[in-house]
């Protein structure tokens, strides 16, 4: 039994449609969704249990809120019927549980004080763009499947996913990414810009209520905050005027900036100015590729440059606290948050294997809601891998094709 209380996302296994379960900012579903996470994660930290801030039920019994502590720093609130729990409970007025028990299955002595927590709520500024087009990964049972091991051979366990040989690496002295990051932080804004769009990409009609840029920051989620605060405050055009009397609005996340012609005009004037290009890069880096490489990379020791770079896009793409990484582990049977280099999988083993479980998502949504575009990009990443480019050399030529757009990979 775990000697602390711990947590797996359970879902709701009557509905396997259900791949990602909302994680919210308080104990309550009238509080903001900070961010979300697939079905199957399991070892989060209980940090503390609340009843429903609505006084919700189900039956005749109050839902319960467990506070998680995720991958990257994160913390949020689950309710407990989506939440399976073992290990030391008592502290949160549970039993010590020597297996995982669906929580809402158990009643809480009320009395029973939780233990403190010095832990503070960090939400990622920017992990409201996984909402937006993607899929998290299917759901795994309480005993995650084993891939099959064919020599060098690995396969995911389920759909529209083939075996993929997993390529040896010529010899040759290539810089770590450890000492060439500006090259691969470089190369991986370019990588994910060339499917997110470029400085002066908008998008207005989903959640983020206005979506903006080569990462789409996003205003429900205040990246876009950040990055036209950096941007005023460095520009003295027309554009930053306007924006700037907009603040306001802006700092309200006032739902009308979708249609508001002057605010969307004042962002596409502002796209071609340096001042604008370094504010996005500056969030860009501070929000998703500092979180990425200290949430997932560092403790880790990941030293290829394509590791780097398609974490960085995994992060944008599907939020910084996505579960592909811990199920993988899962999966392939070796500690969270281990070096692959210590464990005898080997970290081309298990970033491919990573790859192919974005993959099948990407396929997946594809297939539900007719977005061809996500396939492309689930393919692009794979390629790489099993073309065994975790240099990022662009083979003879230095260059890369991303979703139709050459990058000089070598020097960008």
């Amino acid at each position: 039994m775990p000697s602390e209380a711990l947590a797996r996302v359970r879902g709701l296994p009557n509905i396997p449609s259900i791949v990602e379960v909302n994680v919210r900012n308080d104990p309550s579903t009238a509080n903001d969704v900070a961010f979300k996470v697939p079905v199957g994660m399991s070892g989060q930290r209980i940090l503390d249990v609340a009843p429903d801030g609505e006084g919700k039920s189900q039956d005749g019994k109050r839902y319960e809120w467990f506070k998680l502590s995720f991958d990257g720093g994160a913390v949020g609130w689950i309710r407990d019927d989506l939440l399976e729990i073992e290990g030391d409970c008592t502290a949160f007025g549970y039993p010590a549980l020597n297996e995982l028990t669906w929580a809402f299955s158990l009643t809480r002595n009320t009395e029973q004080t939780p233990a403190p927590t010095t832990e503070t709520t960090t939400t990622p500024p920017t992990t409201e763009v996984e909402t937006t087009t993607t899929t998290s990964p299917t759901p795994e049972t309480s005993t995650p499947a084993q891939p099959k091991q064919m020599g060098t051979v690995w396969q995911v366990p389920g759909e529209t996913t083939e075996p993929v040989m997993i390529p040896t690496l010529a010899s040759g002295d290539f810089p770590d990414a450890y000492t060439d990051t500006d090259r691969v932080r470089t190369v991986a804004f370019l990588f994910t810009s060339s499917w997110e769009g470029g400085f002066g990409a908008i998008n207005t009609y989903d959640s983020g209520i206005v979506s903006y840029g080569f990462l789409q920051f996003t205003l429900a989620g205040g990246s876009l905050i950040s990055v036209l605060q950096k941007f005023i405050a460095t520009s003295e055009s027309d554009a930053a005027n306007t924006i700037e009397g907009m603040m306001g609005r802006i700092q309200a996340k006032d739902s009308l900036l979708r249609t508001d012609q002057t605010f969307l005009g004042a962002l596409r004037a502002a796209a071609s100015e340096q001042a604008m290009i370094d504010a996005q890069y500056a969030v860009g880096t501070d929000g998703y590729w500092k979180k990425v490489v200290d949430g997932y990379i560092t403790h880790r020791h990941l030293k290829y440059p394509l590791t780097w770079a398609l974490l960085f896009d995994m992060g944008v793409n599907f939020g910084v606290n996505h579960g592909f990484v811990r199920l993988a582990e899962e999966d392939l049977g070796v500690p969270s948050r281990s070096n692959p280099a210590e464990t005898g999988v080997g970290e081309e083993q298990l970033m491919t294997y990573v790859a192919q479980l974005r993959k099948r998502s990407h396929d997946r949504q594809a297939r539900q809601a007719n977005l061809p575009g996500l396939a492309k990009r689930g393919d692009f990443w794979m390629k790489l891998c099993t073309d065994g480019d975790w240099y990022l050399q662009g083979g003879a030529s230095g260059t890369v094709v991303s979703n139709g757009r050459p990058i000089n990979v070598k020097h960008p």
